[in-house]
């Protein structure tokens, strides 16, 4: 029996244990990916934590997963061994309309790579055929890990709040999601991208990227600031933080008629009025989870076009021995973060 080494959480507030699992054997409409690269999320951390619940334990965590097939389901078409592939981290029916129309976020039996079922810190996994995303050899393994989440979502986001030729856009949280948000939001026609974070490196870092102007909301009012650079308010804002505090700053920076699209995790209540808030100015605000299987196409053309600059997207590479250090370097803040990476040979 061939085995591999995995990082899994047995309990919630421990660190993650390094263990020997069998490799597993691909169903017939599966592949088994050798894992070349695996994203740290925000969200690994908060499972390790306990702050979000996963919902087995044992259970191998990583949802930014990209690497190699080397076998194949006898179902399977269109993917072969060799293929390099990145991995859509929700494993769905594939048969409701919401599956059918690509829309797979919305499947009521969506399951989570590394929250429900086993994940990416490990040597080897394997998923449904349909989740696998050929990607060329101009875009590294890395890259193509953070394009499932760190890119992905995003990208989701910004579609959904539909961005307008010359817009004003406001992305609040300049990490993971933030720096690519930035990017995307220029790449579908926005004229001012204000980047906000409480970090001066990870402002300097979004204005590298295409960020027009930027704001801490540590040196100045943040919303008085917004809208003193806009004339009266952005047109859209994203949220990407998960705080009441950023919710509702991103709910004020927009104008009249603008829009906030919410996709930090925020498990808090916030004030509204929905007067002022809303009606008075005919405000929208609209939440975003995930991603869908139709945006993957898009992200990997944006990456291998080059049109989106990933060069400053991992800040360090890891081997799995040293997955526990990466979560604490996450916790600690303590080096300017866009996102660590696992490697596997």
């Amino acid at each position: 029996m061939k085995t591999m080494r995995a990082a899994q959480l047995t309990e919630q507030g421990n660190p993650l244990e390094l263990v020997t699992l069998p490799v597993p054997s691909p169903g017939e409409e599966e592949i088994l990916v050798k894992v070349k690269a695996a994203g740290i999320c925000s969200s690994d951390l908060h499972y390790q934590e306990g702050r979000s619940q996963v919902t087995k334990l044992p259970i191998t965590l990583g949802h930014e997963i990209a690497g190699e097939i080397v076998e194949c389901g006898k179902q399977v078409r269109g993917l072969e061994p060799g293929d390099r592939v990145c991995i859509f981290y929700l494993v769905t029916c594939g048969k409701c309309p919401a599956c059918s129309s690509g829309n797979d976020n919305y499947c009521s039996e969506a399951k989570m790579l590394g929250k429900n079922i086993d994940g990416g810190f490990a040597e080897y996994i394997t998923v449904p055929a349909r989740n696998a995303y050929p990607f060329p050899d101009s875009i590294p393994f890395t890259h193509a890990a953070l394009l499932t989440d760190a890119v992905a979502t995003p990208f989701h986001a910004l579609s959904r709040a539909g961005v307008k030729t010359g817009e004003s856009v406001l992305v609040i949280g300049i990490g993971g999601l933030g720096l690519h948000a930035v990017q995307i939001a220029k790449i579908m026609g926005a004229g001012k991208v204000i980047a906000m974070d409480l970090d001066p490196e990870k402002l300097s870092l979004a204005s590298r990227v295409g960020a027009t102007m930027t704001v801490n909301p540590g040196e100045k009012k943040a919303v008085e600031k917004v809208i003193e650079l806009t004339g009266g308010g952005v047109n859209l804002a994203v949220e990407l933080i998960g705080l009441p505090q950023t919710i509702r700053q991103a709910i004020d920076c927009t104008a009249t008629g603008g829009r906030s699209v919410v996709v930090g995790i925020c498990p808090e209540e916030i004030a509204l009025n929905p007067y002022h808030d809303l009606l008075l100015k005919e405000r929208t605000i609209m939440g975003s989870a995930d991603q869908s299987r139709a945006d993957f196409p898009v992200i990997i053309e944006l990456a291998d076009q080059k049109r989106l600059d990933m060069s400053h997207s991992v800040t360090r590479e890891l081997p799995l021995d040293e997955i526990n250090q990466g979560l604490d370097m996450l916790r600690k803040k303590d080096i300017n973060l866009v996102r660590l990476v696992v490697t596997f040979p």
